[in-house]
């Protein structure tokens, strides 16, 4: 019996985060409610607060559900002896289209970072989102860091390149073309992911040192 109520448990969970991406892509999170969310997923609003204690938690499970790909794929650049055929431009190179393509073919994952760049004010009860910590991001600019350093030392990198410069570079690209694409698909990320990244790293890099088969392409 216990092992049902905890599977009961962990569904009314997701349909609740189920219910709550849906509404926040739709209209935006401010002017979604909690009973609103819990109209959506066919419950009552008491289910939410047994599960979350307020908009701003509901919304951080919500980022977390979809973010253990990006964690797996930050391991596998950072950990040489995942890919070690590979040098640390051509694993960077990789990384970069991965995450390209992880967007485009992936609706959750495409939907939640749709709803963190384009339909959240951080203020009021949002400002206190984990993802508004100055601490998280600078890990993930600082993880680039790391790659591009390894770069630096194999000889990879142009002469005068500012690496702290070029990995939050990197990120902003990265973030720009995912925004551009969930915006109005001005950018074709689904064929032209190596393409547009192609002039930071023919920037950064030497001798297209970079370039292996995208998996854009697979």
């Amino acid at each position: 019996m216990a092992r049902k109520t905890k599977e009961e448990a962990d569904k009314t969970r997701h349909l609740l985060l189920d219910a709550a991406e849906h509404l926040f892509w739709e209209q935006g999170v401010s002017k979604t409610t909690l009973a609103s969310i819990a109209e959506h997923a066919g419950l009552t609003r008491g289910a939410i607060y047994w599960h979350f204690d307020n908009k701003a938690d509901l919304f951080n499970a919500m980022c977390d559900r979809a973010f253990p790909p990006f964690a797996e794929m930050m391991d596998v650049l950072l950990q040489a002896g995942h890919c070690p055929e590979l040098n640390p431009a051509q694993r960077l190179w990789l990384h970069s289209c991965g995450v390209l393509r992880l967007v485009t073919t992936t609706p959750r994952i495409a939907r939640v970072i749709g709803i963190i760049n384009l339909r959240c004010e951080y203020v009021g009860e949002m400002q206190n989102s984990h993802l508004m910590d100055r601490n998280w991001l600078m890990e993930k600019i600082g993880n680039l860091h790391t790659i591009l350093s390894q770069a630096a030392e194999a000889g990879l990198v142009r002469p005068g390149i500012d690496l702290r410069c070029a990995a939050g570079c990197l990120h902003s690209t990265i973030c720009g073309l995912i925004d551009s694409w969930l915006l109005n698909q001005v950018v074709d990320l689904v064929q032209d992911a190596d393409k547009l990244l192609t002039p930071f790293f023919a920037g950064v890099f030497q001798n297209e040192c970079w370039l292996r088969k995208s998996p854009v392409h697979n």
